[in-house]
């Protein structure tokens, strides 16, 4: 027995081979490597929670005996993306969460299936989706602001192993010893270069501290609402009038999942501000008052 999935009425994905098939098109399959067909699993798995890098990193690869660095991960998370778009879902499922996960949008539509026998690919008409796919299109892709790096991920490279027909013949190459004017002038060149390093991390650092919204913190899900709050709601009393706010709003949920709540101390009032993206990526926001009593 075999279960797939239904993604939003249009695209079949069977994780048993990491395939998605255009269910107006049948003869249109795109095929994911196994990790970003994993990945895309665990998602639907997960509807309507966020799934962080760390359980990503578990049980994708860490539970299959692999251990894998984040630039893995980002890379196949940009695989998947790059599947789901060729397959022809006109929206990208698949949010980021900053400094969080990842889940899928709002409003996605999964319906699972069981079939007794698997999908049969047939090389002629898949198009194949993999690291390699994604090397060309690396050179000119650019991050845009405030979106976590794994939308910009770097191209995997393997070392072929010792011995091996690829690993070319090397020679022993002659020792080479360093004067003392050679060492100094090395290790100033390392010094300028940890200056600028650091200057370069200190200005990374002020920028993200001056984004407005990267003091929100995260606090839940609920009813399709995604809801962040400023750091000056701290208390239980704070929180509870937050989220009785949200509810007040649960409608306007379907169009712009994303609360960002803010108390204002000096006045008496409320502010809800809803967008239908997160504040890393383009969006469009509206914002509602509460007047509260003294």
């Amino acid at each position: 027995m075999h279960n797939h999935y239904i993604i939003n009425g249009v695209v079949e994905f069977h994780p048993a081979t990491s395939t998605l098939r255009d269910l107006n098109d049948p003869d249109h399959v795109v095929v994911l490597n196994s990790p970003a067909g994993r990945c895309l699993l665990l998602l639907i798995e997960r509807t309507g929670t966020i799934v962080t890098q760390h359980e990503f990193l578990d049980i994708v690869w860490a539970q299959r005996g692999m251990l894998v660095s984040s630039n893995t991960f980002y890379q196949n998370i940009s695989i998947l993306r790059k599947g789901l778009k060729k397959i022809g879902l006109p929206d990208d499922p698949v949010v980021t969460i900053p400094r969080i996960g990842l889940t899928l949008a709002s409003g996605t539509h999964i319906k699972k299936l069981t079939t007794d026998q698997q999908v049969e690919v047939s090389h002629e008409n898949a198009h194949f989706i993999d690291e390699h796919s994604l090397t060309q299109e690396l050179k000119t892709l650019q991050p845009p602001e405030d979106v976590p790096e794994e939308d910009v991920p770097e191209p995997a490279t393997e070392t072929p192993a010792e011995g091996s027909p690829e690993s070319p013949a090397t020679e022993p190459k002659p020792v080479r010893r360093c004067t003392r004017r050679q060492w100094l002038t090395g290790s100033a060149s390392a010094l300028v270069v940890l200056m600028l390093l650091g200057a370069a991390v200190l200005a990374l650092r002020s920028n993200d501290e001056s984004h407005f919204f990267s003091h929100y913190h995260f606090l839940k899900t609920t009813q399709g609402c995604h809801i962040f709050l400023s750091d000056g709601i701290i208390s239980p009393e704070s929180r509870a009038n937050a989220l009785e706010r949200s509810k007040q709003i649960a409608d306007g949920c379907k169009s712009y999942p994303w609360l960002y709540v803010t108390h204002l101390p000096l006045l008496p009032r409320t502010s809800v501000i809803r967008c239908d993206k997160p504040m890393s990526e383009p969006n469009t926001c509206i914002s509602d008052y509460f007047f509260e009593d003294k």
